[in-house]
């Protein structure tokens, strides 16, 4: 894919063809955020939230408070995650993607057990999912 103004979109900048499937490196880029090896799945409407401006943007106008329990719909790799542990007393998160799943529970144990104890990951799809109790919802 291209930009309007003629160069690789950020979706698919450092993506390489390798058997007919675009692949990303993984590398890291200036954020800190690492590009999986792994697709996303277009049906489920799958992308990773690598901007640091936007990611800012949702936690700050959240306005999350040292004492809210957060619901975060879709996760994927966690980068507002990430940023929500160090804020809210407990995170929730609900994802129905397995490698998602994984990548971000290796994150946030390298975190630290302080942020795992405050994270409940539910694996699966949010519509058919029980909720529990959380005081706000942070979804991108």
């Amino acid at each position: 894919k291209m930009s309007k103004k003629g160069g690789p979109t950020a979706a698919n900048a450092g993506a390489k063809k390798a058997g007919g499937r675009t692949q990303k490196k993984s590398t890291n880029d200036t954020t800190g955020l690492r590009f999986h090896e792994f697709e996303m799945n277009k049906a489920r409407g799958q992308h990773l939230l690598a901007n640091p401006q936007i990611i800012n943007s949702i936690v700050e106008i959240a306005n999350i408070k040292s004492t809210d329990t957060v619901l975060e719909v879709g996760p994927g790799t966690g980068a507002i995650t990430l940023r929500m542990l160090k804020m809210a007393k407990k995170v929730i998160v609900v994802e129905i993607d397995p490698r998602m799943v994984a990548q971000l529970t290796k994150k946030v144990k390298e975190m630290g057990p302080e942020f795992y104890s405050r994270l409940e990951i539910i694996v699966g799809d949010v519509i058919k999912t029980e909720l529990p109790y959380f005081d706000l919802c942070v979804a991108n």
